[in-house]
């Protein structure tokens, strides 16, 4: 039976599971392209950077078909923010594990092409911090959804995805300066924004108590001078990020920040070349569509 097979995931057991997140966990921190909590990317090649995904396996394999990985070795792919799906046949339950193992998957398989980013959602499920989607509570639904597809050895398998978890890069930056994240820190949160967490080990205490981490994880309503800091700072042009939600699959509220979603029929994508200077509306212009992708 072929790993590409949607049927290996829907079967796959516990200890199948457990292989792919700790084959994935080495490859996070084996990472060529790492230093500390950052991913830092140089031409030649290209990116493609995407929004939540949230479960979306559709969206997903459309992304893996498009990238090409093993046909084209100087291609980036920057995922976020898989888990929690509020949409299932079974209402208390989220599968999205599935997703998150084919994600582990295609980073062992292509270790320095794939670079999977820290998620609010993500960091949710590792300190067991309740967060809703649709009014859903999304971290109980996918302990039930372990609960109920591995039996006894639920508990296993969620300790080998908080390591994956634990594994992953805060952001990655290009040679063009260009920043991709789950999110950045507002302007509430700029003024003590400690720059080291981009370079301490990511513990379960940091996740749980460090302000720093929380607003890099999970702040919104950014403005146009809390992103003119932020490129001042770190020496960037544009960010790109998740975590709001668009309906058009894409937006940019200000003028050097522009937002994705892959999560729905109108997700988007962002695909750049590392070696080429982009002005903002050049970049905003690269976004395509999900729905392109056959």
């Amino acid at each position: 039976m072929t790993l590409d097979a949607n049927l290996y995931f829907t079967d796959m057991t516990a200890k199948e599971i457990i292989g792919l997140l700790n084959a994935a966990t080495q490859a996070n921190l084996n990472d060529r392209w790492r230093s500390g909590n950052m991913i830092s990317l140089h031409g030649p090649g290209d990116v493609l950077m995407t929004g939540d995904l949230h479960g979306n396996e559709v969206n997903f394999d459309k992304i893996v078909r498009c990238a090409q990985l093993e046909s084209n070795p100087n291609r980036h792919l920057i995922l976020h923010e898989l888990l929690h799906c509020s949409e299932s046949d079974f209402p208390d339950q989220c599968h999205s594990y599935m997703l998150v193992a084919k994600a582990a998957r295609l980073k062992a398989r292509f270790p320095d092409q794939v670079h999977y980013l820290m998620g609010n959602h993500a960091m949710c499920q590792v300190i067991q911090d309740e967060v809703l989607k649709a009014g859903k509570p999304m971290v109980r639904a996918f302990n039930t959804g372990l609960q109920v597809k591995f039996g006894q050895n639920d508990q296993q398998v969620a300790e080998a995805l908080d390591k994956f978890i634990l594994s992953m890069p805060l952001a990655t930056r290009t040679a063009n300066k260009i920043w991709l994240s789950h999110t950045l820190p507002n302007s509430r949160h700029l003024k003590d924004f400690e720059d080291e967490i981009f370079n301490r080990p990511i513990t379960l205490k940091m996740m749980e108590s460090c302000p720093s981490m929380r607003a890099f994880i999970w702040d919104r309503r950014h403005n146009a001078e809390c992103i003119e800091k932020l490129c001042q700072r770190w020496d960037v042009e544009m960010f790109i990020i998740g975590h709001q939600p668009q309906p058009q699959g894409c937006g940019r509220p200000v003028d050097r920040m522009i937002i994705l979603a892959s999560d729905h029929p109108h997700g988007c994508f962002l695909p750049f070349n590392l070696d080429t200077p982009y002005q903002p509306d050049e970049l905003f212009n690269q976004v395509k569509p999900l729905a392109a992708i056959r």
